[in-house]
C-alpha cells in the first residue's frame, strides 16, 4: 500500500524532525537520513520504504551516541564497541557505526597507541612494558603497540627516563640498608614496565655510594621484632609470618633464611 509524506516538522533537537504520513506522526528521523533518502513533502513510501528509514535512522542514532563518546578523548575499537554494546543489541549495526568511524579516521588504534605512548613519555613514569599491558587491555593489536613503542619511546629514552625514576626511588629509601634500598627500587622498575634486561645498566648509571647501610644489621632488628610479634603462633606459622613480613620490607629470600637461623639458635 502505497502512502505519502504529508508533513515534515522540525524537533527541538537540533537535526532531528518528525516525520508525518497520510496526515498522522509516523517516525522520527535524522537530518542525516533525510537527506540520504531525499526525504520531501508528497513523497510516496510504502511499508519496506519506511522500515529503510527507521532502520537508518537507528544507525544515525548509534553513530551520533559513538560521536559523543569519542567527543572529548580518543577511543580504541574495543572502548568503542563496548560502549556502543550497552546501547544497542544489533551487532550488525554496530560494526557498520564501527566501520563509518574507521573511514572517518575517527577510530583508529595504530594512532590511538602512538598518542597513549606520547603521553606516557612526556609523563616519565612508566616503562614500555607497562605500556604493553596497558594497550593490550584496550585489544590493541600487538603489531600496532610495538610499531608504536619502536617509533614513539626509543630505547635511549627508555634508559634515561628509567634512571630518574630510580633516583628519585632511591632517595624515597634513603635511610635504608644498601642491598634493600636496590632491590626496592629495582622492583619498583619492574612494576613500572621497565624490561628486566634494563635493570642492570639503568642501576649502573646511579650513585649508590651514599648507600653505606648495613643490611644485616638491619635485617636482624626487623627480623627480631616480627618474631616477638608472631611469638604465640606456633613455630612453623611463626616462621612464614616472619619470612613474609621480612619479604614485603624487601629482604631477599637469602638474606631472610640467615636472619632466622640466627633467631633460631638464639
Amino acid at each position: 500500500m502505497v502512502e505519502k509524506i504529508t508533513k515534515i516538522e522540525a524537533q527541538k533537537r537540533k537535526g532531528r524532525f518528525n516525520i508525518y504520513i497520510d496526515g498522522k506522526y509516523a517516525l522520527p528521523m535524522s537530518e542525516e537520513v533525510l537527506i540520504k533518502f531525499r526525504v520531501f513533502k508528497g513523497m510516496e513510501v510504502d511499508k519496506d520504504l519506511i522500515e529503510k528509514f527507521k532502520h537508518a535512522d537507528d544507525l544515525s542514532k548509534l553513530h551520533s551516541k559513538a560521536l559523543n563518546y569519542l567527543a572529548h578523548n580518543l577511543r580504541t575499537e574495543y572502548e568503542v564497541r563496548t560502549k556502543l554494546a550497552e546501547i544497542s543489541e544489533d551487532p550488525d549495526a554496530i560494526d557498520r557505526v564501527i566501520d563509518q568511524l574507521i573511514d572517518q579516521r575517527l577510530v583508529n588504534d595504530a594512532k590511538y597507541a602512538e598518542s597513549y605512548v606520547r603521553t606516557v613519555v612526556r609523563e616519565e613514569k612508566n616503562g614500555p612494558d607497562w605500556i604493553r599491558r596497558h594497550l593490550k587491555e584496550k585489544r590493541v593489536a600487538s603489531d600496532a603497540i610495538e610499531a608504536a613503542i619502536d617509533h614513539e619511546f626509543p630505547e635511549d629514552e627508555v634508559l634515561r627516563i628509567g634512571v630518574e625514576v630510580a633516583k628519585k626511588q632511591l632517595k624515597v629509601h634513603h635511610q635504608d640498608a644498601a642491598k634493600m634500598a636496590i632491590n626496592k627500587t629495582k622492583n619498583l622498575l619492574i612494576r613500572r614496565g621497565f624490561p628486566y634486561g634494563d635493570l642492570d645498566q639503568i642501576m649502573d648509571q646511579l650513585d649508590t655510594d651514599t648507600l653505606t647501610g648495613d643490611d644485616s644489621e638491619l635485617i636482624d632488628r626487623f627480623a627480631e621484632k616480627y618474631w616477638q610479634k608472631y611469638a604465640k603462633l606456633g613455630d612453623y606459622e611463626q616462621s612464614q609470618k616472619t619470612k613474609q613480613a621480612l619479604f614485603r620490607k624487601g629482604f631477599t629470600m637469602d638474606d631472610i633464611t640467615i636472619a632466622l637461623e640466627k633467631l633460631a639458635r638464639s
